[in-house]
C-alpha cells in the first residue's frame, strides 16, 4: 500500500503551512517512474482521524490504495495542504496569496523532491466547500499549472468572484469535476456553476463532470464516500485512454 509522509512545514511570505505527501504503492520500487500529482486543500482532514475535523477523515490513502488494487486508476502522488487561516486563504482576495504559495513555492518544492509529472494535464487541484472555491480559483487563474480541478460542495458566489470571472474571461484548458449533495449542500450554486461552464463551452462527460448526491451532507463522511469519482475521472485508466492521456 501507499504511505503518507510526516508533516512537513513550508514557509512562504511569513505564513508556515503543514504539508503531508502520500506516495502511491510501488513508489519506492520503481525509481524511474514519475507520477501525476493531486494537490488537496484542508490537508488535516485527508489521512488521519486524529488530525481531522471531529475525527472524520476523507480516507484518501485508503481509497487510492483500493482503486490501485482494482487496477482502476493510474498511481498518483497526493499533496495535502493544511491552511494557515482557512477563511482568508480560500476566499477573495486572500486566495491570490494562497495560490501564489502553491504555484511559486510548494509545487516547485514537490517537483524537486518527489518524482512528479509536472505538466498541467498531470496536475490536479481539489477541495470541498471553501476549499473547492480555492481549487477552482487556482485552476482558473493558473491553468498552465493546474489542468484539472475538483470542487465538491462548493460555496460558489459567496466569498469569491468566480461567476463573474468565468462569465467574462475566455474558456480555460481545464478538466473540471463538480458535485454537491441535495437538498442543501450548495446544490443550487453547483448547478449554476455547471450551467455557466457549459455556456462557456465545457462539455459534460468530456471536460466537465457534475453529479448531485441525494441526501448528501456537507461533511467529511459524504466527501470520503465519493472521492473515488474525481479520482477515476482524472486518473482512471479508461478515462485516460479515452482522452489520449499517456
Amino acid at each position: 500500500s501507499g504511505h503518507v509522509s510526516d508533516v512537513l512545514q513550508v514557509a512562504f511570505d511569513g505564513v508556515t503551512r503543514a504539508i503531508r505527501v502520500y506516495h502511491p504503492p510501488g513508489y519506492d520500487q520503481n525509481p524511474l517512474r514519475r507520477f501525476p500529482v493531486l494537490y488537496m486543500q484542508d490537508g488535516k482532514n485527508l489521512f488521519f482521524p486524529e488530525e481531522a475535523f471531529a475525527g472524520n477523515e476523507w480516507r484518501v490513502d485508503e481509497t487510492m490504495d483500493r482503486l490501485d488494487r482494482m487496477n482502476a486508476i493510474r498511481k498518483c502522488v497526493v499533496v495535502g495542504i493544511a491552511p494557515g487561516d482557512r477563511m482568508r486563504e480560500y476566499t477573495k482576495p486572500g486566495y491570490d496569496d494562497y495560490g501564489r504559495f502553491v504555484v511559486e513555492k510548494l509545487k516547485p518544492l514537490v517537483d524537486q523532491h518527489v518524482r512528479t509529472r509536472p505538466e498541467p494535464n498531470a496536475t490536479v487541484v481539489m477541495g470541498s466547500s471553501l476549499g473547492g472555491v480555492a481549487a477552482l480559483h487556482l485552476g482558473w487563474k493558473w491553468p498552465h499549472v493546474f489542468g484539472r480541478v475538483a470542487a465538491m460542495s462548493s460555496t460558489f458566489g459567496v466569498f469569491d468572484d468566480l461567476f463573474e470571472r468565468i462569465a467574462n474571461e475566455p474558456k480555460k484548458d481545464l478538466l473540471v469535476y463538480l458535485d454537491s449533495g441535495w437538498p442543501k449542500d450548495n446544490f443550487e450554486a453547483t448547478n449554476a456553476m455547471r450551467d455557466l461552464l457549459v455556456h462557456k463551452g465545457f462539455r459534460l462527460g468530456v471536460d466537465l463532470l457534475q453529479f448531485s448526491f441525494p441526501e448528501g451532507l456537507h461533511d467529511e463522511d459524504s466527501w470520503a464516500a465519493r472521492i473515488h469519482l474525481p479520482f477515476q475521472f482524472f486518473f482512471g485508466r479508461a478515462w485516460l485512454a479515452q482522452r489520449g492521456d499517456v
